[in-house]
């Protein structure tokens, strides 16, 4: 039971740092599929809004499990499943808004 609470945390840490740097606007790198485009291909992204777009996606991500962290204890079945849907439906919204709304 320690272990996943240290696991817990430790993902939170990382997911805030990361969002940090990302609603900072320097975090392009951090974007699986943004670093491996082609120069003119990047041409076409607008990349301060992808990386806001990416940086409130991965906050909410920080928050939801920041709160199962704390509940760590006493996480039950619906919690995990709550938490689950909440970085499912987080995480369709970012690719549907990434792909029509960050375009130049």
């Amino acid at each position: 039971m320690m272990l996943s609470s240290i696991i817990l945390w430790s993902l939170t840490a990382i997911l805030g740092i990361c969002s940090l740097i990302l609603l900072s606007g320097h975090g392009a790198a951090l974007i699986a599929g943004y670093n491996t485009m082609t120069e003119d291909e990047k041409k076409t992204i607008d990349e301060k809004k992808l990386c806001f777009v990416m940086g409130i996606s991965t906050s909410i991500c920080a928050l939801t499990m920041l709160y199962m962290a704390v509940l760590s204890p006493n996480i039950t079945i619906t919690t995990t499943i709550i938490a689950s849907s909440i970085i499912t439906i987080d995480m369709i919204v970012t690719i549907y808004i990434a792909n029509t709304k960050c375009e130049k």
